[in-house]
């Protein structure tokens, strides 16, 4: 699948792992996008760019890292530094597909009181997602 940021400077091909929608509610996340961000899984190794003069990597915790295009600001990815895990902006895509699921919620516990979705979702807490990630990078 192909993908890009907001103002086409960064692009890139992606293979999907699943059609599940993540939510992450992390102050990171929400301060980076003004809100939640969406992102689906990918395939290992799968992010490859066709594109990347204005690729910026931030290194946002230990064992994790964002992407973005520094012409734009678009949020494209994260990943863990060994890049076993990756997630990308569902909206980066040019072709969403359309039996797209919602079905996790990160950090749930970070998540301001005003506001929720509708959705029934997986919840996992902020201990819970250090816990996964960190027991993956040992």
């Amino acid at each position: 699948m192909k993908g890009q940021c907001l103002c086409g400077a960064t692009t890139f091909n992606v293979e999907l792992s699943n059609h599940d929608v993540h939510v992450c509610h992390c102050s990171i996340c929400r301060r980076q996008t003004s809100g939640v961000i969406m992102t689906i899984d990918i395939k290992q190794g799968t992010l490859k760019f066709d594109q990347q003069a204005h690729l910026s990597v931030f290194n946002s915790s230990e064992w994790g890292e964002r992407g973005f295009c520094n012409a734009c600001g678009t949020t494209l990815f994260w990943r863990t530094k060994d890049q076993s895990y990756c997630n990308i902006n569902v909206f980066s895509l040019e072709n969403i597909p359309q039996d797209l699921k919602l079905n996790l919620e990160i950090y749930i516990d970070n998540k301001p009181k005003f506001y929720s979705f509708n959705n029934e979702t997986k919840k996992m807490t902020e201990a819970e997602v250090v816990a996964l990630f960190s027991a993956s990078t040992e």
